[in-house]
């Protein structure tokens, strides 16, 4: 049975970052890119759009180069994964551009918390998830899950919000999103919730909390310091809204992972 043995949301890398295995993994390796990058598949090196996404066989070669800051979700995956491949009509070493890729960073989430808590029947847990994960990312391939939205503005909406996710220090407003994606305020918000999700402004907030945390775990920023290189003017915003989206205070939340 397939098995999660390492798994991260939303990190963040630095412009320039390159990743290089010849040999390429033991595990299965799943990537999400939200920003484009320059990436191998399937033998070739292409330039991917934004929020394309690639299932690494393995032993399989992996290369991928971000010439911007980088945000990607990704998982290691040990064990057979041919026959989930195969009955979600997926292949290996492939570049797929799911309809609506908000549901794939909040499942990863979900995943990553289960993965380093200590709960009961945490394994089986996570292989029922990552059998939904599957079908949903199958589903959002195919385009059976979501709503019809014409390709030209399904391109502008990836388009935008792999803008938006790597310059989370921008103060983006809804009017500037709108008119980037060539949409009257009232459509771009319903169009970008349905494909995404949740509405922009929380599809930003959530992004930019997932930054923090990150930060606050594995960096040596002060709060105040990874607020403001988020495009928070005032702490106490920015702690307000930590604590509506995870539960606790930055604070805590660095005491807590260290």
């Amino acid at each position: 049975m397939p098995e999660i043995t390492l798994i991260r949301h939303a990190w963040p890398e630095k412009a320039g970052f390159l990743l290089k295995r010849e040999n390429g993994l033991e595990t299965a390796v799943f990537l999400h890119f939200f920003n484009s990058v320059e990436l191998l598949a399937g033998g070739r090196t292409v330039q991917t759009r934004p929020h394309a996404c690639i299932i690494y066989a393995p032993g399989q070669p992996q290369r991928f180069l971000s010439n911007t800051p980088l945000t990607h979700d990704w998982m290691h995956i040990e064990g057979d994964l041919s026959e989930l491949m195969r009955e979600n009509g997926l292949d290996f070493n492939t570049v797929y551009y799911p309809r609506g890729t908000g549901f794939v960073t909040d499942m990863v989430r979900e995943m990553e918390r289960e993965f380093f808590s200590d709960r009961r029947g945490r394994k089986k847990m996570l292989g029922l998830m990552l059998g939904e994960f599957f079908i949903r990312f199958s589903r959002a391939v195919s385009g059976d899950e979501l709503p019809a939205v014409d390709s030209a503005t399904a391109e502008r909406l990836r388009h935008l919000r792999g803008r938006m996710l790597s310059d989370l220090s921008h103060p983006w407003s809804v009017g500037e999103m709108a008119r980037a994606a060539g949409l009257s305020q009232s459509r771009f918000f319903a169009v970008y919730r349905s494909v995404y999700g949740r509405s922009p402004a929380d599809d930003l907030i959530c992004a930019r909390i997932d930054a923090a945390k990150n930060a606050l775990e594995f960096g040596t920023e002060s709060i105040a310091e990874i607020a403001e290189s988020l495009g928070y003017n005032n702490i106490s915003h920015f702690t307000r809204q930590f604590h509506a989206v995870s539960g606790t205070t930055p604070l805590k939340y660095r005491k807590e992972k260290r």
